[in-house]
């Protein structure tokens, strides 16, 4: 995402707060592989030895969950590995703890880019391994760059608190601590266990559960999560004061961000804020609202105006790098054939930019701000909340304005629709549900079908009936003052709106050149403008 910044006399703002930074992680360098157990698409394992190397992998698969650990009927489980052409490979168990804490026990792990956790019972491993040597090696090994897999059980011992044992209750303990945030559970559809890692996270509101199903596997590399295999992993929020208990499914190719998901289970934790009763206006200052694509000429005009003219200089400040560049080069392009004589950059990428005295000093005496950009959940997650967010609300107060396109345009309303970090059906997602709200009592989206609302609006009046639900389609703007609104641009603008004893949404559709007055909640005739 990007600002556009257009320079005027700094005034005083006040501070924001926001939840701390997301903590779940995985391995900062090496890469969690985590099974459901079952009967394991060959492609999963095929992808712990693929991470490791391949041909110059390190194997070191640990039987101790497994029954036959002591038998030579282990050899049965470990035939697969054998069959691959690999660097090393060595079974390592014991049931001993003593011997654990070994110099000698732990050093096939200390030469080691890879470990598998056979399945069985957690509770020997964890009882067996933690605290010990062979602990400390296997997280070294994460730490330069290696990947530990395991499937059932070596699924179970990932996470830092662990379910043990249990059927419908669960036996909680520690686990291995590889992967923080998130508590796992394994064998997940297949044995009907949603039950009982939902009461493990309500007992736990600050973790995320993670369910796993059989011949399925979830990839940790960072707080970067992906699925593979055969079925789904269900993404599993506690019950709190406020909310219902949330899942979410992700299939086979289904990326999240573990950061994103505590976002989520954070906001979960917080009482449930009210949407806005209040008539939507922009008291001071104008909004440029775009729907995506090219940015209408006759918008980038009111804009430079309403910035302070040509003369002003003008600050470009990106929230998601390269990912918007093309759009930031195509309004910087408008902004120099309207004649703007001066442009600034800095980037917004993270919480801490926002945040920074010295980076934010830019907007200190912007005149008008320009948001332009991919993804709201980026905006969202670097700004919401934070002191770049105030000062461009002192831009306004101090009768400048903020424009947007795409994801910059959506951030203007207060209800942030279809943002979600997951794929999800559901139209708000708490954490990321929120947008500035320069314009309040209002949610937009882009619109793609000409001349139709868009479904979500009308899902959303269902539910929320106060919010002013604008689907606005591309090359097409709003230009927003008071409670006045005005369409310019090529296409067209859908309005759904009920006023306080209607007992449907009224839908309008505007054209260019058309009013609309949010305080009588409708079109504002030609001969009635001001």
């Amino acid at each position: 995402m990007a600002i556009l910044v257009a320079m005027r006399p700094a005034e005083s703002r006040g501070q924001t707060n926001e939840p701390n930074a997301p903590t779940a992680f995985g391995p900062e360098k090496g890469s969690l592989l985590i099974c459901g157990g079952g009967t394991l698409p060959e492609m999963l394992r095929a992808k712990v030895l693929e991470l490791a190397g391949g041909e110059h992998a390190r194997l070191v698969v640990i039987s101790t969950a497994s029954q036959t650990a002591d038998t030579p009927d282990v050899e049965t489980y470990v035939a697969w590995w054998r069959q691959q052409k690999l660097a090393e490979m060595t079974i390592l168990h014991t049931r001993s703890r003593e011997v654990a804490d070994t110099e000698q026990f732990v050093e096939p792990l200390t030469r080691a880019n890879c470990v598998w956790f056979m399945g069985g019972n957690q509770a020997w491993l964890i009882d067996t391994y933690s605290g010990t040597r062979t602990e400390a090696e296997m997280h070294k090994l994460l730490e330069r760059g290696g990947v530990i897999g395991g499937t059932s059980a070596g699924a179970a011992v990932m996470s830092k608190l662990m379910i043990r044992r249990g059927g419908t209750m669960a036996e909680l303990g520690r686990g291995f601590g590889f992967l923080d945030g998130a508590v796992v559970d394994q064998h997940f559809v297949r044995r009907m266990r949603q039950d009982r890692l939902l009461k493990v996270v309500e007992q736990h509101p600050n973790l995320v559960g993670l369910g796993i199903d059989e011949a399925t596997a979830l990839l940790v590399q960072g707080r970067r999560l992906t699925v593979l295999g055969d079925s789904e992993v269900r993404v599993c929020f506690a019950r709190t004061n406020s909310r219902e208990p949330m899942i979410e499914s992700l299939r086979s190719g289904d990326k999240a961000d573990l950061g994103q998901l505590q976002r989520i289970m954070l906001a979960r934790l917080q009482p449930q804020t009210r949407m806005s009763q209040s008539v939507p206006q922009v008291s001071d200052g104008t909004l440029v609202i775009v729907g995506g694509d090219a940015v209408p000429n006759e918008a980038t005009e009111r804009f430079v105006a309403a910035a302070g003219g040509t003369e002003a200089n003008v600050a470009l400040v990106t929230f998601d790098g390269a990912e918007s560049e093309e759009s930031e080069t195509a309004f910087m392009n408008k902004l120099r054939e309207a004649g703007v004589k001066s442009v600034r950059r800095v980037e917004f990428s993270s919480r801490q930019q926002a945040d920074d005295p010295k980076l934010t000093e830019i907007l200190k005496t912007a005149g008008g701000v320009w948001l332009c950009g991919a993804r709201p959940q980026r905006c969202v997650e670097s700004c919401l909340g934070s002191v770049a967010e105030q000062l461009c609300r002192d831009v306004l107060r101090r009768g400048g304005v903020i424009g947007g396109t795409a994801a910059g345009g959506l951030m203007q309303g207060e209800v942030l629709l279809n943002a979600s970090p997951v794929p999800t059906k559901r139209m708000l997602t708490d954490g990321y549900d929120r947008g500035f709200g320069f314009l309040p009592g209002v949610a937009i989206t882009s619109c793609t079908q000409k001349g139709e609302t868009p479904s979500e609006l009308t899902q959303l009046q269902k539910e929320h009936p106060q919010v002013v639900g604008l689907g606005i389609e591309d090359a097409t703007a709003l230009i927003v003052h008071g409670y006045k609104m005005e369409v310019v641009g090529k296409n067209q603008v859908a309005v759904l709106d009920s006023s306080s004893n209607a007992t449907v949404p009224r839908s309008s559709v505007l054209q260019a050149g058309d009013l609309y007055d949010f305080k009588d909640r409708s079109r504002v005739a030609r001969k009635d403008r001001e």
